[in-house]
């Protein structure tokens, strides 16, 4: 808030309407019982210009924490271990910070769809906020050598270069022309800007 407060909104059951606009009680249930809501919150306190360093990265990773999962297994441990392969990553190499992989699906024996996005707001980080680069064949090296990449538009049913997009002029005499073909990609090398995603049709050898 701007004058310093903290403003926490809760689920609530309440039995009466409480005239904020709802018109009616918010008796939620769930066999026969009310609903209860049970959830964490983190709060960090530091300065508007260097808070997105923490919150960012922070807010990735408490929502993909990784899954711990267990199974019972009939041979010891160290033959299970001898014989299955038991940690393995695509990315030879540490994604930038400012940078989440959305998407890595195989889609045949050596077509994968790979969706990227910069997760920086504009002008929020002195440093993370600026545009970065990197490239995909130093990232999924351990795949093989990169044959072909083809950027999609962001829901992967079309290549970039065939998007047609309605164009019209305003009453101010702007055009509605999209400017931002071909800005992301120089052979295996992406260009990322704040906020922004991209998705590949990535080929290998």
């Amino acid at each position: 808030m701007h004058d310093g407060s903290i403003e926490v909104m809760l689920h609530r059951r309440i039995l009466n309407d409480d005239g904020f606009g709802v018109g009616e009680p918010l008796n939620e249930t769930a066999f026969g019982t009310g609903l209860v809501i049970r959830g964490q919150h983190y709060l960090i306190f530091d300065s508007p210009s260097s808070s997105a360093l923490y919150h960012r990265p922070a807010a990735q990773n408490l929502y993909l924490r990784p899954l711990h999962t267990y199974a019972l297994v009939n041979t010891p441990y160290s033959d299970y271990s001898s014989k299955f392969i038991q940690s393995w990553s695509a990315l030879k190499q540490t994604l930038p910070l400012n940078v989440h992989l959305l998407t890595f699906d195989q889609l045949s024996s050596d077509t994968y769809l790979v969706r990227l996005e910069h997760y920086f707001e504009l002008n929020e980080d002195a440093t993370y906020s600026k545009s970065v680069q990197f490239d995909l064949q130093t990232l999924f090296d351990s795949l093989g050598k990169v044959n072909n990449i083809v950027e999609l538009t962001l829901g992967a049913n079309l290549p970039l270069s065939d998007l047609k997009r309605l164009v019209w002029t305003t009453t101010e005499n702007e055009s509605s022309e999209w400017q931002g073909k071909g800005n992301g990609l120089s052979g295996t090398v992406v260009t990322l800007n704040a906020m922004e995603i991209k998705t590949f049709n990535v080929t290998i050898a």
